[in-house]
């Protein structure tokens, strides 16, 4: 509850025992670096995590996450770094009942960049705008990247794989998705980049690639007299390339 710096560089493990969440900040100006974080709770109505967050300027990087259910949460938290962690969720858990990776809800102006995700369920962006999420990987989830009603948000240069659904945009306008690479999005649901009632969207320059869809379009732009605009990208070896749905 106070702007401290807890540093886990000489080889610390924080162990919530498998109740509620390991670390909760609720300040501003708190950096939390180099620690294992593992064994949270199990409850989905409560968010247990790695990291639940509701304040502002802090910086989480350069951890690992580990055994727990969601991985970071920020809930009304402005201009937070979220850098180069490891993140997995509950391995005794099947995909659809594991919590989501880093998940922002009405969080605005934060940076998730560099940071290693495997085995969670989606990374999701709710009524969130101006961040940036950039230089990320993720494998073995649901949606490696999922916006809903979020808008100015910046997507680039992620790597995203074998993942159910690499990029979804429901809602969420004026969204940058630029140099990214997102392959292997297979199975019945399986696309590179879906939108859903989404405009002024911006997909440039990236590589889809080994997905059931390449890009999904349903509805969008749905503004009336605006653009999604999708430039110079290689969707190569895909079910479907382009899907245009309504």
């Amino acid at each position: 509850e106070r702007p401290i710096i807890i540093d886990g560089k000489n080889g610390v493990t924080i162990d919530a025992g498998g109740r509620g969440s390991v670390v909760f900040i609720d300040a501003d100006g708190v950096t939390l670096q180099n620690l294992q974080l593992i064994n949270s709770g199990y409850s989905h109505n409560d968010i247990d995590a790695g990291v639940q967050v509701r304040g502002n300027f802090n910086v989480i990087k350069d951890n690992t996450i580990e055994e727990c259910l969601f991985g970071i949460d920020l809930g009304q938290a402005e201009n937070n770094i979220i850098r180069r962690n490891r993140i997995s969720s509950k391995s005794d858990r099947e995909l659809g009942m594991k919590g989501d990776s880093i998940r922002l809800w009405y969080s605005f102006g934060n940076q998730i960049t560099d940071n290693l995700i495997s085995n969670s369920r989606d990374m999701v962006v709710w009524y969130s705008k101006d961040n940036t999420i950039a230089r990320n990987r993720s494998s073995g989830g649901r949606y490696a990247l999922h916006f809903m009603y979020s808008q100015n948000n910046r997507v680039e240069e992620n790597h995203y794989s074998n993942n159910s659904v690499g990029i979804f945009l429901m809602y969420s306008d004026s969204t940058v998705v630029r140099n990214n690479i997102i392959s292997h999005s297979q199975g019945t649901t399986g696309m590179g980049i879906g939108m859903k009632e989404t405009s002024e969207v911006e997909i440039i320059d990236n590589q889809i690639l080994y997905c059931a869809t390449g890009i999904y379009s349903d509805v969008s732009p749905y503004q009336p007299d605006t653009t999604n605009r999708m430039e110079n990208n290689l969707v190569a070896f895909n079910g479907t390339g382009i899907l245009f749905h309504t």
